[in-house]
């Protein structure tokens, strides 16, 4: 009796605390006298509630519209939320909506960008694109109840929506669908089914707040229509949770309660573009006995990188070819390892984007050199983005890896380091005998003098910070010293063509930077020259748009943030040090005659807007920001369903699987050594669900 009276009285306190709060009162439901029926501990069950308010938008608008003291901010205490969030970018501009967002929708439905999930316009039909020259089959992202149906088809579903069509295409997978007239008939559907149904995952929208955005003045605070329409909200989501919480086995029941909006508006009362006010969004997860609550990057709105046009098959030149090529010996050894006190550090930071295909599998990819000089290049050797360096024709011997590291959506970073240490020169005497020539000239035999430098390199290659191998590479070099000498360009090959790759970021080292350097630098953008290891840097190429406009055209220029390093050169037979200047990498678009640097940019006017921050010391946080892509994966989480994946174009030993949801990470591992799947929002509540224990 007295562990019942616990149990009543923590229930009470939790009811009071997210009801009684409301500026509309509920009386607290009647609870179950024999604390859950009939059920056991070995019969608790998850369940989802996600109630999506129709282009309520997010920020400020949201976060204060909500009452002070009303349910939804009652919940915060035990959510993981975000007021400011991202709708998925897309970028077809003829498509106006005039009641639901049909793409926007199509996101946080399928859980993928609309590059992916190909859903243009209220048809909710995925367009067809079909091209000959690429061999990775079309594929297709269905509605999250699919996903659910794969994995227990007994497990019982609601979709309550007033979109018709939405319901008959993407939400046809659940069990039940129901089109409504009202908001109205909404909730009392829900509530209703609530009651008298034990549906695991119901989905539901409401479009009020849409309706009084668009007729009342548009998304501002001063349009009281949206305003109230927000507080109905706050009183339906109340009636809502009155109705979960009284369901006779609440308290074997883990309920997952999502509240997000899928896009916002201007303040004139526009919707569908692409501004970051029609695109606003929030989102509230809400567990009832989360321990620590997270408010996930707070104004990330601002931190957002924006580029305009992407690029496939750029290659760019370092040197500006000029008539008398002044300079240009000494100008391209500023990146050659003779010239780096024998250490340095290549880093590349780069945004995947989806094949024509629409996955993230590229074409024709294997053995494909993404940057190069004589002497070093760095490479993505698989279909499946194993990428390495090579440095004096060493590499850290993991080209064969198949990790897969970058097959998916987020911003990732890949990075070599080498050393040439120990390193001594050395006079090598060879003698050379004595020769005749096809005229009788004799040459008398001599002892040939070389000059030579041996030493070891050490070669390590990262992928988001993680060490690849932490297995002994090093080896040992011993070669003539004017071979150490790299006089040639720097460019990016046209090996980028198909890689569904796009750099953000490039930076040089002059050191070899350790592993702790390279897991922090992997995860920063945007570096200033307040940054401690700035002065480290001989090249950095920001590849977005910046201060000094557009780069991404033909013949521009992506300037190198660093404009001279001091360097030791060689000039003739000597080395000097000299302050030397730095260029910045050109884009060209056609090819110059006779030239093998220049080659076709395909993708001329497409614009990605928008690269969320999916770093991966972002992901490790928790602090990612709120997307329309992340709703999906959440769920399928929180129910212990292994996201789905989809098989590459090849076959057997060869074949490899993908993620078929924008919203997941495959950071890599360093202790189990490969990739591995993840959500993005929840982080780690398996304590959290082990609340019965603690209460005894």
């Amino acid at each position: 009796m007295k562990r019942r009276i616990i149990i009543w009285n923590f229930l009470v306190m939790v009811l009071l605390g997210n009801v009684l709060i409301s500026c509309t009162k509920y009386d607290t439901p009647e609870l179950i006298e024999e604390v859950g029926g009939t059920s056991g501990r070995s019969s608790v069950k998850k369940y989802v509630l996600w109630v999506n308010i129709e282009g309520a938008g997010g920020g400020d608008l949201v976060k204060n519209a909500f009452p002070e003291s009303g349910i939804v901010k009652g919940l915060l205490p035990h959510s993981r939320y975000a007021w400011s969030g991202l709708e998925a970018e897309h970028i077809d501009d003829t498509y106006v909506p005039t009641a639901e967002h049909a793409i926007a929708s199509a996101s946080m439905l399928t859980g993928n960008i609309p590059m992916r999930h190909g859903i243009a316009d209220g048809t909710y039909l995925s367009e067809q694109i079909f091209d000959p020259t690429y061999d990775e089959a079309m594929k297709e992202y269905p509605g999250f109840f699919q996903y659910i149906v794969d994995y227990d088809k007994s497990m019982k579903t609601l979709a309550v929506t007033p979109w018709k069509t939405l319901n008959e295409k993407l939400l046809d997978k659940a069990s039940s669908t129901v089109t409504t007239a009202s908001d109205e008939e909404t909730l009392n559907t829900v509530l209703q089914k609530v009651s008298n149904e034990d549906n695991r995952v119901i989905y539901l929208s409401f479009r009020n707040v849409l309706e009084a955005a668009r007729s009342g003045g548009g998304w501002n605070s001063a349009n009281t229509q949206y305003v109230n329409a927000m507080h109905q909200m706050d009183d339906y989501i109340g009636q809502l949770l009155e109705a979960v919480r009284a369901r006779p086995d609440y308290y074997y029941e883990d309920w997952l309660v999502m509240i997000t909006s899928n896009h916002g508006g201007t303040s004139d009362g526009r919707y569908g573009g692409m501004s970051v006010e029609e695109r606003n969004m929030f989102g509230i997860f809400y567990y009832e006995h989360f321990s620590k609550s997270k408010e996930m990057n707070p104004g990330l709105i601002e931190d957002v990188l924006c580029f305009d046009k992407s690029f496939q098959g750029v290659v760019i030149d370092s040197i500006t070819r000029t008539p008398d090529l002044k300079e240009i010996e000494t100008m391209r050894q500023v990146y050659s390892l003779d010239s780096l006190n024998s250490e340095m550090t290549v880093e590349f930071i780069m945004a995947a984007r989806p094949s024509i295909g629409r996955s993230y599998v590229p074409g024709d990819q294997d053995g494909k050199k993404i940057l190069e000089k004589r002497r070093w290049y760095m490479k993505l050797d698989h279909t499946y983005a194993s990428a390495f360096g090579s440095f004096y024709g060493k590499s850290d011997g993991t080209g064969s890896q198949r990790t897969s590291a970058f097959l998916n959506p987020m911003i990732h970073t890949f990075t070599t380091t080498v050393k040439f240490y120990n390193s001594e020169g050395y006079i090598s005497t060879d003698w050379v005998d004595e020769s005749e020539d096809e005229w009788g000239n004799k040459t008398e035999g001599y002892l040939k003098k070389t000059s030579k430098r041996k030493g070891k390199v050490a070669v390590y290659s990262y992928y988001d910070g993680f060490k690849k191998t932490t297995k002994e590479t090093d080896t040992d070099l011993d070669w003539n010293s004017t071979e150490f000498i790299d006089n040639n360009n720097l460019v990016i090959d046209g090996g980028m063509n198909n890689l569904c790759r796009y750099i953000l970021e490039l930076r040089i080292w002059n050191k070899e930077l350790s592993a702790n350097e390279v897991k922090q630098y992997s995860n920063k953008l945007k570096l200033s020259p307040s940054d401690p290891m700035y002065q480290h840097l001989i090249g950095y190429w920001q590849f977005y748009k910046g201060e000094e406009g557009q780069y991404l055209e033909d013949d521009s220029i992506v300037v190198n943030q660093i404009k001279q390093v001091r360097k030791r050169v060689r000039v003739g037979d000597e080395e000097v040090e000299q302050d030397v200047r730095t260029e910045g990498l050109r884009l060209r678009k056609t090819v110059e005659p006779g030239s093998k640097y220049y080659t076709y940019i395909e993708k001329d006017d497409v614009r990605y807007m928008t690269m969320t921050n999916t770093l991966y010391q972002t992901i490790e946080t928790e602090g990612r920001m709120m997307e329309s892509v992340l709703p999906v994966p959440t769920i399928l989480q929180w129910l212990d369903i292994s996201f789905p994946m989809e098989t590459t174009r090849e076959t057997g030993a060869n074949a490899f699987k993908t993620s078929k949801l924008d919203g997941v990470a495959y950071p890599w591992n360093a202790e189990s050594n490969k990739a591995v799947w993840r959500g993005m929002i929840l982080g780690d509540y398996s304590v959290d669900l082990e609340w019965r224990d603690y209460e005894k």
